[in-house]
């Protein structure tokens, strides 16, 4: 969307055969923009991501969102009480009215760097945020995931 009278202000920074005013005439070669927001589109619609979303949200309905919303604070919920035993400090409100599956925390004396890149080398993928390091366990993870994580946040730092 954008106002008529700022169609000519904005350049489009891509074009495509759908930005044009005869879309299907592939013969013509007469570049004249749309006098709509349609001069912005490019070309031919991303159909696989189309695909791939429609078969993510179909997954995600199927158990709903309240189920997955559950099953996410769980999953955060177990990897608190796992972090918190191996050392950790955590930093995320664990109020059920405040709660998240987004797990921020530190490991004292360790450097998040490093062992975000510990993490990674062990396919263990989690985010350095400041000081700090970050989870954000969803439903397609489960318990094994969060003990893949321990146990890379554990290890002796690699040489």
């Amino acid at each position: 969307y954008i106002r008529r009278p700022h169609l000519e202000m904005v350049q489009p920074l891509g074009v495509g055969w759908n930005s044009v005013q005869r879309p299907y005439d592939f013969y013509q070669l007469h570049f004249q923009l749309k006098p709509t927001a349609g001069r912005y589109e490019g070309g031919t619609y991303n159909m696989g991501g189309f695909v791939g979303l429609n078969a993510s949200l179909e997954l995600l309905m199927r158990y709903g969102p309240d189920r997955l919303s559950q099953r996410i604070l769980e999953l955060g919920d177990v990897a608190c009480r796992l972090l918190t035993n191996a050392g950790a400090e955590i930093y995320s409100c664990r109020e059920p009215a405040q709660a998240s599956g987004i797990v921020s925390f530190t490991m004292p004396g360790r450097d998040p760097a490093v062992l975000r890149t510990q993490c990674r080398q062990q396919g263990v993928v989690l985010s350095q945020r400041g000081a700090g390091l970050r989870i954000s366990p969803h439903g397609y993870n489960n318990e094994e995931d969060v003990d893949r994580l321990i146990f890379a946040l554990t290890q002796p730092l690699y040489s």
